[in-house]
């Protein structure tokens, strides 16, 4: 396998865990918040950490 199929498949599970994490944190963690700022840092930093991702797994790419 290569080294950037290798990368691919690290960046997905990467991916694929933050996914689980966006459904895991606000129902789990910040269920019993009584502020709604705890919700919003938690959505910004998984939107800037998904575009990171997505951003890294696409940037070798080649037609």
């Amino acid at each position: 396998m290569s080294d950037d199929r290798r990368r691919g498949n690290r960046t997905l599970a990467l991916l694929a865990v933050t996914i689980v994490l966006a459904y895991a944190v606000p129902y789990g963690l910040l269920r019993d918040q009584p502020v709604w700022q705890g919700a919003f840092l938690f959505w910004l930093v998984f939107g800037v950490v998904a575009i990171g991702l997505i951003a890294w797994l696409v940037s070798d790419w080649r037609p």
